[in-house]
């Protein structure tokens, strides 16, 4: 997981438990987002759009916050949520601040809600 790798190059390399950890975190966090998601924007229809940051705060994330990107991380590396690329924002042209305004709610979005 590319956020993952991030943050471990931050923590050091006391490395297995902490990755582990934050892996464990950003998969819950994300699959909570992807609930409320489906819950409230998407009601379970593949390729409807969704806005991650509207649901958030129900989610009980604070949108930019670390936990929100590991969320979004973990959802966008799963295939759950597909960047709209009419809506890309390109963040003083960094690569890796990239993101989208809205996504697409995927098949493998409701696997992931299935438990598969």
């Amino acid at each position: 997981m590319a956020y993952t790798a991030l943050i471990c190059a931050e923590i050091g390399d006391g490395g297995d438990l902490e990755r582990s950890i934050i892996q464990s975190q950003a998969r819950t966090d994300g699959l909570r987002l992807l609930r409320v998601v489906n819950d409230t924007q998407t009601f379970g229809e593949e390729g409807a759009r969704a806005d991650p940051t509207r649901a958030a705060n129900e989610a009980g994330l604070e949108v930019g916050s670390e936990r929100f990107q590991g969320a979004m991380a973990y959802l966008i590396e799963e295939a759950a949520l597909l960047g709209d690329e009419h809506t890309s924002i390109d963040d003083e042209g960094e690569q890796h601040a990239r993101g989208y305004a809205s996504y697409f709610f995927t098949r493998r979005a409701l696997k992931l809600l299935e438990g598969r």
